[in-house]
């Protein structure tokens, strides 16, 4: 009597070195960016009066808002290998020079270097993101790129603060020094087989035809949401919000900010996955409300239970988001396609939320009240729902997993 034999289960699918190699770079970028934070209004203040020391900020958000179309343009004129880490090398000499400028104007200017070269490097990383994940794995790949971004925030202020404590410019050093040598490692980028990666040959994707696809468009508005409600909002408005509505707001609103980061780090390693099994319209559709829901329930929030369980569903909404409407970009452009000008314009989408959400809410709780502000926050991602709602399914069929 013959033993039967086992059939072999296929594989599970791995994502690519390259895709690893982008989120160790990104982890590294947004580290970098952390550890700096804490220590930069601070050195800002040694050089001027306290009054100029937002305009380092500024300057440095007012470079990517600039720099990101021509980023794009760049990327698709084939030149995403080379964008990469010249990226990384301007913002490691401009973070290691804000650590020994000697007047404010020096160190405006290298913030300004620093926002060019975080443009250039965000934009053409993407990119490669984009070439380098499989159809079935963009989710993924987007979801772990993401839990690489957030890593980095978290750790980047402990290591910062850290180093502050042994020189006053060492976070600026070490900070540069890292930035340098991944700058360097990324010269050794491997490629994926049958990618053209946006280098040579491929097909020029312009903004008028992505631009006619429906479920671009809502990828457009959902990042702009997410600009407006995550990167904005929860920095700027809950915190004054917390201040305005509770007792001991200072420590409540740390508690609010803390309980967004973990709820949106808590759902990302998954996130990417659903986004491949269910596709990302559906994916992108339950991000979004509850995203929304999480927004509107922190400005209804009357107890301090309430305010930490909607700040973790904005968080869970926010980590779904990410992977669902970067994969339908993805699905849109296609891996071999050269649309520097259409990744660049999904990613200026967040940065433009980000800009004038805090404006427009704030001059909402102003003339009105805090409610108010964040109910019409809430009304940003329910414009991108129904966007979703009318957009097509972007995964093909063949590649869907589970």
């Amino acid at each position: 009597m013959t033993t039967p034999v086992k059939p072999l289960t296929a594989a599970r699918p791995r994502l690519p070195a390259a895709v690893w190699a982008l989120v160790c770079a990104v982890f590294v970028s947004s580290a970098g960016a952390g550890a700096i934070a804490p220590v930069l209004t601070e050195r800002t203040a040694e050089l001027a009066r306290t009054a100029a020391v937002p305009g380092v900020v500024s300057a440095y958000f007012l470079a990517r808002l600039v720099c990101t179309p021509i980023a794009g343009r760049l990327v698709t004129a084939g030149l995403t290998r080379r964008l990469l880490p010249a990226g990384l090398l301007l913002t490691a000499l401009s973070t290691a020079g804000a650590g020994l400028a000697g007047d404010y104007w020096q160190l405006l200017g290298l913030r300004v270097v620093g926002g060019v070269g975080s443009t250039l490097f965000t934009v053409s990383a993407v990119a490669l993101l984009v070439a380098a994940a499989p159809p079935r794995l963009r989710g993924r790949a987007f979801g772990v790129w993401s839990v690489g971004f957030e890593a980095g925030t978290v750790v980047g202020p402990m290591v910062g603060t850290g180093l502050f404590t042994l020189a006053r410019s060492a976070p600026f050093t070490v900070t540069g020094l890292c930035l340098g040598l991944t700058a360097a490692a990324l010269l050794f980028l491997p490629r994926r087989d049958g990618a053209d990666d946006g280098e040579a040959g491929g097909v020029v994707v312009r903004m008028r035809k992505v631009l006619a696809h429906r479920a671009y468009r809502a990828a457009l508005l959902s990042n702009f949401a997410v600009g407006w409600g995550a990167y904005g909002i929860q920095v700027s408005l809950v915190p004054l919000f917390v201040l305005a509505r509770f007792a001991d707001g200072t420590a409540l609103a740390s508690v609010a900010l803390t309980a967004f980061a973990v709820g949106n780090a808590a759902v990302l390693p998954v996130a990417g996955r659903l986004t491949d099994s269910w596709g990302r319209r559906p994916a992108a559709l339950l991000g979004i409300a509850l995203f929304g829901a999480g927004l509107g329930g922190i400005g209804l929030s009357g107890d301090p239970v309430t305010l930490v369980a909607a700040a973790v569903v904005t968080g869970v909404g926010c980590g779904v988001i990410g992977p669902a409407h970067g994969a339908a970009v993805a699905d849109v452009l296609g891996p071999d396609a050269r649309g520097g000008s259409a990744l660049a314009s999904f990613q200026l989408a967040a940065d433009v939320g980000a800009v004038t959400g805090p404006v427009i809410a704030g001059v909402a709780a102003q003339a009105w009240s805090f409610p108010a502000a964040f109910l019409l926050t809430a009304l940003v991602p329910a414009v991108a729902f129904v966007a979703w709602l009318r957009a097509p399914e972007t995964l093909p069929a063949p590649a869907r997993t589970g």
